[in-house]
């Protein structure tokens, strides 16, 4: 197949985690695929897209239309506009990129394709909406006190679902990483078709590691920009570790990951760290005992989790942290949801070295059977040729 790629950013981080679902699912399918590419980019492209894609079309992403205060909870509530407009990529697909070189458009997180002009509508868009938006929010505004943070969500929650509901009538299908999304989607807009295709993980770069791991770290991962990141962050260190130290003074809890704002900097001290971006997470998490994710909000699959289980990591997670893995409590992880029940869970682990050994190990076993990008890979190329099958 010829396929297009539409992406709102320039492919070229392993450390975004929509950059490293379409870098790796396009490496996978490559050898059977031709690939261009069309994103939002302010330089010349290079790296590892350069070898990727056959031909690489950039434009400057358009500057963001906000309303601070209340303006803002009265204004922008029309769904073709939740992602701004650039009337500089609809010329590209107008006059340059030509729509019988393609046979299908991948849209990488169902952000552009509303850009495609008329001449495009014989050519399939399949939508890869990863999260749904609408399940995010809703999480969200169920979990956050404050009645303007509330009224806030609800605003974010009711436009993604216009945009759900509407304007995602144009694609043939949309593809999601859960059956939570799926479902959350499919209530949005049932009539377009959905399937689920989880994240992967690199089986090779995240592996068990020979070095000692110490029984008095615990870690936490993932980009600290993200609200439920910066919440479940929060919520280990208010909630979780003072339970912990009440009986173990000396653990010590890292929490790793790029662009920590003021609240999670806040978090830092004697106990806590807080590294900001590293160029490599797996000392980190190798050295922990046990990884714990304290989410309270949020969708889709973590490929926090996911990476930890490649490592042969025990881990101890929220409910809401272990949609689409294919979690068993007791076996590959321990599910844990009050503060009370994962401290006295990790405190548990941190006294008994084999049952965290014996989780790791069926965790690893989890991803090599379940989440090897060729797999992923395998699932969303099924789906694109049904988008281009059911072409009229």
């Amino acid at each position: 197949m010829r396929i297009l790629l539409l992406c709102d950013r320039y492919p070229n981080s392993y450390r975004d985690g929509l950059l490293l679902r379409v870098l790796h699912l396009a490496h996978q399918l490559k050898g059977r695929h031709r690939f261009d590419l069309l994103c939002y980019h302010d330089a010349t492209p290079d790296g590892e897209p350069v070898a990727l894609f056959e031909r690489i079309w950039t434009v400057p992403a358009p500057a963001k239309q906000t309303s601070r205060g209340w303006k803002g909870m009265v204004a922008g509530w029309d769904p073709r506009c939740l992602y701004p407009r650039s009337e500089a990529l609809v010329q590209l697909l107008e006059t340059t990129i030509v729509p019988d070189d393609y046979d299908v458009v991948w849209d990488a997180g169902a952000c552009l394709f509303l850009h495609l002009p008329t001449r495009w509508d014989g050519i399939p868009v399949v939508a890869d909406l990863v999260d749904d938006m609408v399940l995010t929010f809703w999480r969200a505004l169920c979990s956050t006190p404050g009645l303007l943070t509330k009224v806030r969500f609800f605003k974010y929650l009711s436009v993604n679902w216009l945009y759900e509901r509407y304007c995602m009538q144009r694609v043939a299908h949309c593809v999601v990483v859960s059956d939570d999304d799926a479902e959350s989607f499919a209530k949005a807009s049932p009539s377009v078709p959905v399937s689920v295709v989880p994240n992967g993980v690199d089986i090779e770069f995240f592996t068990p590691s020979p070095a000692a791991e110490r029984p008095d770290r615990l870690v936490f991962e993932g980009t600290m920009a993200f609200p439920p990141n910066q919440q479940a962050a929060q919520f280990l260190v208010h909630e979780i570790m003072p339970r912990i130290w009440a009986k173990r003074p000396d653990v010590v809890l890292t929490l790793v990951g790029r662009d920590p704002g003021p609240e999670v900097r806040a978090l830092a001290g004697e106990r806590v760290v807080v590294t900001g971006a590293v160029d490599d997470i797996r000392p980190y998490v190798q050295s922990a005992a046990v990884f714990v994710s304290a989410l309270q909000s949020g969708a889709g699959i973590k490929n926090k989790l996911l990476q930890a289980w490649a490592m042969g990591k025990a881990v101890v997670a929220t409910s809401l942290s272990i949609g689409g893995l294919g979690a068993v409590d007791g076996d590959n992880l321990l599910v844990r949801d009050g503060a009370d029940e994962i401290a006295d869970t990790v405190l548990a682990l941190l006294d008994v070295p084999e049952k965290r050994r014996c989780l790791g190990e069926r965790g690893r076993e989890t991803v090599l059977r379940d989440f090897a990008w060729s797999r992923q890979a395998n699932l969303f190329e099924t789906i694109l040729s049904s988008a281009l099958a059911a072409k009229p």
